[in-house]
């Protein structure tokens, strides 16, 4: 009897990434919801977020660089007590540095853009919208007026710039994000700014009606893609570099493993702590 999996309720731009890269870590991901360990470079792109976040929430004048390391100490606060800091099992050394990698990373982003100049009017923002059998959800890290009124759409990176040819790769999430801002307010963004702070680059595109033609068939596409993955069962391995990171591994037939048996080992390797 061929097993059924349940649809998803609703896709995420990181979500219909993570299908294209690999079916089957899709199904454990996002689908099963199978326990993952914290990783030491998300969570720090977690802290600088929610820095920046604190600091977009003060009236512009009030940005300074001390600001933004004020917000950074309160976010450390925050995320101490938190399995996203005690589950990375980090040693006193290894502390200082996550925490001194953090400050960095904000000071990094300061000398890439002026905030008090940023006319910011969201952070943190969730944004959906329907297609035709699944609604498209996400969150915006931050959304501004230009000088002429126009909306901007801004994404902070904090890992590795991608390179050139895989740039527009990467700015289909920020496109997925003009179509549902567009599709909430009726108002098409005027700008679309991917911030990698680690390395200073910035990189703008501008949305247009074929993009957001693009991005309703892309993703109508893609649902029904996985539509059949759930109904057959199957959901294929994409083997690659991101194999490396990924922390399904010992369920993958590419290493030997057998996926059947993840439900049932994965809460067992990667336990929780109870709520």
């Amino acid at each position: 009897m061929i097993e059924v999996f349940s649809l998803p309720e609703t896709l995420s731009p990181s979500g219909t990434g993570t299908y294209q890269n690999c079916p089957l870590q899709f199904r454990f991901q996002n689908i099963q919801k199978l326990p993952q360990p914290p990783g030491a470079a998300a969570v720090k792109g977690n802290v600088v977020h929610r820095a920046l976040e604190l600091l977009f929430q003060v009236d512009a004048p009030l940005r300074t660089h001390a600001a933004a390391h004020d917000f950074l100490a309160t976010a450390k606060t925050e995320f101490e007590p938190t399995y996203d800091i005690t589950g990375l099992n980090l040693t006193p050394e290894q502390a200082t540095k996550f925490w001194a990698d953090c400050t960095t990373l904000v000071d990094s982003y300061l000398r890439m853009e002026d905030p008090t100049t940023v006319d910011a009017i969201e952070t943190e923002m969730w944004v959906t919208a329907p297609l035709d059998k699944v609604a498209l959800r996400g969150i915006i890290d931050r959304i501004e007026r230009d000088a002429n009124g126009g909306i901007i759409i801004s994404d902070y990176k904090t890992g590795k710039a991608p390179r050139d040819i895989d740039v527009e790769g990467r700015m289909m999430q920020l496109q997925m994000y003009a179509y549902m801002l567009r599709e909430m307010r009726g108002e098409m963004p005027t700008s679309l700014q991917l911030l990698y702070i680690k390395d200073g680059i910035r990189h703008t595109r501008t949305p247009t009606e074929q993009s957001m033609r693009f991005v309703h068939t892309r993703t109508n596409a893609l649902f029904n893609a996985i539509e059949k993955s759930c109904a057959t069962a199957f959901f294929p391995t994409r083997k690659s570099g991101l194999c490396n990171f990924c922390n399904f591994k010992s369920w993958c037939p590419e290493f030997g493993g057998d996926p059947a048996k993840a439900a049932v080992e994965a809460p067992i390797k990667y336990p929780r702590p109870p709520q």
